[in-house]
C-alpha cells in the first residue's frame, strides 16, 4: 500500500485499522463525513454494524442523518431534527414505542443525563437496544444554541445506564499519535502511573431494556 493510501485525515495518522474505516466510509451508502476524524469513524462504523440489532422502529437522537441504512421506521429527534423536535428529558412518545434508540454525542449537552437515560429506557420496547455515546477526552464544544456540560468515565456510564440491563461500555481506540501525546501529558501533569490512568476519545455503550 502506497504512502498516499496510508494517511488518514490531514496526513497525520498511519494506522491501517483507521484507514480501513475511512475506506469503509467512502464505499458505504448513507455514510458521509465532512471531516472524518478517527473518533467519528469508529462511532459510525459501530452503529452501522449494529443496525440490524436495533429492529425496525428506530429513534435517532441528535443531528447525524442515518435514514438511508435504517429504513422506513427511522425517526430523528432533537432541537434541529427533521422529524420530531423536543426535550430529551421529556420525550414526546408513548411508552414502548421503539425497538431501538441511537443516542450519540448528545448527553454531554444535556443538563440532566440521568433523566434522559430513563426517558430513553421508557420509550424502548421490552428487550429493546440503545446505542449510546458521548466524548470523553475532548475539548469543550458548546455553541450559542447548546452548552457542553459533561464528560463520563466508564464508571459514570455505568451509573447513567443503570435503568438498563446487559450494559457494555467499550473505549474507543486511540490513534498511535494520540496515545503518545497523552502519555507525555500524563507524565508532565503528574496524572499518575500508566496503570492508574486511562483515557480515550469516548465510549461506545450498548444497553438493553429488560424483557417483560
Amino acid at each position: 500500500m502506497s504512502r498516499a493510501r496510508d494517511v488518514l485525515l490531514y496526513g497525520a495518522n498511519q494506522s491501517p485499522e483507521l484507514f480501513a474505516l475511512l475506506e469503509w466510509s467512502k464505499s458505504t451508502d448513507g455514510v458521509a463525513f465532512s471531516a472524518p476524524d478517527p473518533h467519528r469513524l469508529q462511532l459510525e462504523h459501530w452503529i452501522w454494524s449494529n443496525r440490524d440489532s436495533l429492529g425496525c422502529d428506530v429513534l435517532d437522537v441528535g443531528v447525524i442523518e442515518r435514514r438511508e441504512y435504517f429504513g422506513r421506521g427511522y425517526v430523528t429527534f432533537g432541537e434541529c431534527a427533521e422529524d420530531v423536535r423536543g426535550d430529551l428529558c421529556a420525550l414526546p412518545f408513548p411508552d414502548a414505542t421503539f425497538d431501538g434508540v441511537v443516542l450519540t454525542e448528545v448527553l454531554e449537552h444535556c443538563q440532566d443525563p440521568m433523566t434522559a437515560a430513563r426517558e430513553v429506557c421508557r420509550v424502548l420496547r421490552p428487550g429493546g437496544l440503545a446505542l449510546v455515546t458521548s466524548p470523553f477526552f475532548w475539548p469543550w464544544h458548546g455553541t450559542h444554541e447548546y452548552k457542553d456540560y459533561w464528560r463520563f468515565t466508564h464508571e459514570g456510564w455505568a451509573l447513567v445506564l443503570s435503568p438498563f440491563v446487559d450494559v457494555s461500555i467499550t473505549p474507543c481506540a486511540w490513534t498511535p499519535e494520540a496515545e503518545a501525546a497523552y502519555d507525555i501529558m500524563r507524565r508532565f501533569e503528574c496524572f499518575g502511573f500508566n496503570h492508574q490512568t486511562s483515557a480515550t476519545t469516548g465510549y461506545l455503550c450498548t444497553a438493553r431494556k429488560a424483557a417483560a
